[in-house]
Order: C-alpha cells, then sequence, then structure tokens
C-alpha cells in the first residue's frame, strides 16, 4: 500500500481540546524557561555591572586616601584636614533629643542665632540607622561659614543633605538639613 498524503483528519472536541493543552502547556514550558534562565542572567549582568561601578569608586578613592593622610601629616593646612571624611561616631539613640541642642549651641558658638531646630522622627523610616535634623539660623556671611565647617567636623554626621541661604533684612538666613548617625 503506497504512502498517502491525502488523509482526511476531522478535529474532534478531544482533539481540539489536546491542542488547546498542548498550547498552554508549551506557553507555560516557555515562561518558566524564560523566569528560571534569562531573567536570573539579565539581573546577574546588571548586578555585576553595579559592583564594578562600586568597586572603581572605592578604589579611586582608597588611591586619594595615602596622599590626603601624608598631606595632612606634612603641613598643618586647616583646608586639608577638611578634605578627610570624618569618622562617623555614632548617637546613642537615647541621646537622640540632645542633636538639636548640640547644633543649637554650635550655631551661637560661631555667632548664628538658631531661630528653628528640630528633628525629623518619620526619616527613621527611610534609614533606621540615622535621623533627620533641620535648622534654620540666622547670621552674617562668616558664621555661615564657621557654623558649616562646624558641621563638617562633627563626629556623628552622617551627611548633608540640603543647604539653603538667603539674605533677610541684612543678614543671612540658613537653612540646613542634615543626617545624624545613630548607634544602640
Amino acid at each position: 500500500m503506497p504512502l498517502s498524503l491525502n488523509m482526511q483528519i476531522q478535529l474532534t472536541p478531544e482533539l481540539r481540546q489536546l491542542g488547546l493543552r498542548v498550547g498552554i502547556g508549551a506557553l507555560l514550558l516557555a515562561a518558566a524557561v524564560y523566569l528560571m534562565t534569562v531573567m536570573p542572567l539579565l539581573e546577574g549582568r546588571k548586578l555585576d555591572k553595579e559592583i564594578l561601578n562600586e568597586k572603581a569608586k572605592i578604589e579611586r578613592k582608597q588611591k586619594l586616601m595615602p596622599a590626603l593622610a601624608s598631606l595632612k601629616q606634612n603641613a598643618n593646612n586647616p583646608a586639608l584636614e577638611e578634605l578627610l571624611p570624618p569618622k562617623a561616631e555614632p548617637v546613642p539613640r537615647a541621646q537622640a533629643y540632645l542633636i538639636t541642642e548640640q547644633l543649637g549651641h554650635m550655631a551661637m558658638a560661631v555667632g548664628l542665632e538658631p531661630l528653628d531646630v528640630t528633628l525629623n522622627v518619620a526619616s527613621m523610616a527611610q534609614e533606621p540607622d540615622s535621623i533627620q535634623a533641620q535648622g534654620v539660623f540666622s547670621g552674617q556671611l562668616d558664621g555661615v561659614r564657621a557654623f558649616l565647617l562646624a558641621l563638617n567636623r562633627m563626629p556623628s554626621l552622617s551627611r548633608l543633605e540640603k543647604v539653603e541661604i538667603r539674605a533677610v533684612d541684612g543678614r543671612l538666613e540658613m537653612m540646613v538639613q542634615l543626617r545624624v548617625v545613630l548607634g544602640g
């Protein structure tokens, strides 16, 4: 009997259901393969790039640190000392409320008048190991400059987030927003 290609295939409801199941199974298999292999590969490449970028930043900082340290040892230049990063000494959580008083005293010591100094306790939701402090101070240019330098030397300072300065009635008014490192 010769092989004939004129076979009539009749689509029965069972064959349609089988075809539908095979199609859905193939789609699910393709989705699983994508989720199990392709996505992790793409995410891994993205993380590798981020790791390389961070390593490059760290290497740059490590190359500069010995040079800055030797400059500091060889010269008593206060401007060079300001370039060195401060060593973060966390404020105990139980004493976080004292940060506002500390900022007020620092401002008065350099001739600024503290108008409003507050802590933003809600900021701890974003970064649990630090708290945000905000203050508005009034004074002359020398006091503003000295206060910013004093903030930079503050041992518990994590970072200055915002500094805004404006002239008001012959004086300068400065708004400072910063983060302070908290400890046990």
